[in-house]
């Protein structure tokens, strides 16, 4: 028993803290806020760069955009 006693005695700087005010909340707050700015500013390259990296590591081939057919509006009035 002592020696638990012992053991719990030199984690005193790892155990929580009591009490959590905001001095202490607003740099981890701000923190936080600051990892989520940059991942919603660079979002669009980010995602892209682990699609690019996920289709070379599994060997497929670039990603090609669907063929869209334009339907031409002249066509349309000289068929009128």
């Amino acid at each position: 028993m002592n020696l638990f006693i012992n053991l719990f005695s030199l984690m005193g700087p790892l155990r929580p803290p009591e009490y959590l005010g905001p001095e202490t909340l607003m740099p981890l707050a701000s923190i936080l806020a600051a990892i989520a700015g940059f991942f919603l500013l660079f979002w669009r390259l980010i995602v892209k760069f682990f699609k690019t990296l996920y289709r070379k590591v599994r060997g497929l081939p670039d990603e090609v955009p669907p063929e869209v057919d334009v339907d031409d509006p002249t066509e349309e009035e000289q068929n009128k």
